[in-house]
């Protein structure tokens, strides 16, 4: 039996326990995100929107898309580091703000935290052939996108490299072009620092739904403080 001082610790921590499995679960099935917690920390500010500063509708404006297409877009004023994000499944259109897992060949980064950030060209691919297009492709065309599509089939035959960990089934999927609305160009095509290949849409584990402010700054403080010992002691290994 446990001690008597014990129990209602061991009580409250079963409760709360539960609690959070019941909202992951409930969480689960109402926006069937295809995540365990379909919840994510924002740990850059590469979708931060300035006051007064127009430029991530300039930077659509100029590459192809419209007026219509920009104002149907969800979450136009963007959101900050230390939000928390609610997301949804992972079907995903032009305009969305998705979170995807990074590609193989782009791991090499200080974070292999998911991205997240907004679709800015969609391309329809059936039967292995490029398909219609939506939105832009930034510095890419049909041809240099068949490139992926090639990947892809690659990873399906088990046949050559393959630098993704998910990947669609068949020949019928699309690839997302995708842009921090803070970032100076596309992941795919920055000429400062490109992060991803085109995401293929088996890559994309949500979509945005609702902003939560500074909800998960807790995390990022908690996550800094754990790695406070890890730091001693690569210090004192000499492995910094």
């Amino acid at each position: 039996m446990l001690p008597g001082w014990l129990s209602p610790w061991v009580r409250d921590l079963a409760d709360v326990t539960l609690t959070v499995l019941v909202v992951i679960v409930v969480l689960k099935v109402l926006f069937r995100a295809d995540m365990l917690v379909p919840l994510v920390v924002v740990t850059s500010d590469s979708m931060v929107h300035t006051p007064g500063d127009n430029d991530w509708h300039s930077w659509m404006v100029d590459h192809g898309l419209t007026e219509e297409m920009i104002s149907s877009f969800p979450m136009k004023s963007g959101f900050n580091m230390g939000d928390m994000i609610l997301v949804k499944n992972p079907r995903a259109e032009l305009g969305d703000i998705i979170i995807y897992e990074r590609d193989l060949d782009h791991r090499h980064f200080s974070s292999n935290d998911p991205i997240i950030h907004r679709v800015v060209g969609v391309v329809h691919v059936e039967g292995y052939e490029i398909g219609a297009v939506e939105g832009t492709l930034d510095c890419m065309n049909d041809q240099s996108m068949m490139r992926y599509v090639d990947m892809v089939r690659a990873c399906q035959d088990k046949n050559g490299e393959c630098p993704y960990t998910r990947y669609p089934k068949d020949g019928m999927f699309k690839l997302f072009i995708t842009k921090g609305d803070n970032n100076e160009g596309s992941d795919q095509c920055s000429s400062r620092l490109k992060i991803a290949y085109p995401v293929n849409d088996a890559q994309v584990t949500g979509r945005a739904l609702v902003r939560l402010p500074y909800v998960g700054w807790l995390k990022l403080i908690l996550n800094f403080v754990l790695s406070i010992p890890l730091l001693i002691f690569k210090i004192l290994t000499f492995q910094v």
